[in-house]
């Protein structure tokens, strides 16, 4: 375990913040498959699940989940914990209690709404996975090259104010990010 949040600590830390080493990685690749930027890919991570670590860095966290509807006495919103097993105790809680509509993980991907494209709902708690499964998201969404619409899409296809304030959001950790990266 402690290999593993070395490796994301590694990943996610603002001295691999070059071109190379996002687009050589597991974003480069599923930026690539979803059609869109990846500094854009890695944006939408920080706006789903980011948090400020303990070395003071502003990143994703992988072991995020943000309940979104309050069922049997659970209330609605998001919760991060320590690690992956906790995270996975909790989501397996959840769905034992008939709350399926959950974001889960470092892309904060739905649970109701993407859940079947994992043979094992847990597997969205694996970084990888849940970059995946939120990138062929994103490529379903990209019908038109609209960069813009796909990532506001991506957070609210059904209500353009909220998807463009998100978008709005995105583009802003976006333009953090490139800066980082000159």
């Amino acid at each position: 375990m402690k290999i593993i949040l070395m490796a994301i600590a590694l990943l996610f830390s603002s001295s691999t913040y070059s071109n190379p080493m996002l687009q050589n990685s597991v974003w480069g690749s599923a930026a690539s498959y979803a059609g869109i930027n990846v500094t854009t890919l890695y944006s939408i991570a920080v706006q789903e699940s980011g948090m400020r670590w303990r070395d003071g860095t502003f990143r994703p966290w992988p072991w995020t989940l943000n309940i979104n509807e309050g069922k049997s006495g659970i209330k609605p919103g998001a919760r991060r914990y320590a690690n992956k097993q906790a995270a996975e105790q909790a989501l397996m809680h959840l769905i034992s209690q008939g709350i399926r509509n959950v974001d889960v993980g470092i892309m904060q991907v739905n649970l109701y709404w993407h859940g079947d494209k994992v043979a094992n709902e847990l597997s969205l708690l694996d970084p990888k996975t849940n970059i995946n499964v939120a990138a062929g998201y994103l490529k379903d969404l990209n019908t038109k090259n609209n960069v813009s619409k796909t990532v506001a899409d991506y957070h609210a296809p059904s209500n353009p104010t909220r998807g463009k304030a998100y978008m709005n959001h995105v583009k802003h950790y976006e333009k953090i990010i490139n800066e980082k990266l000159q």
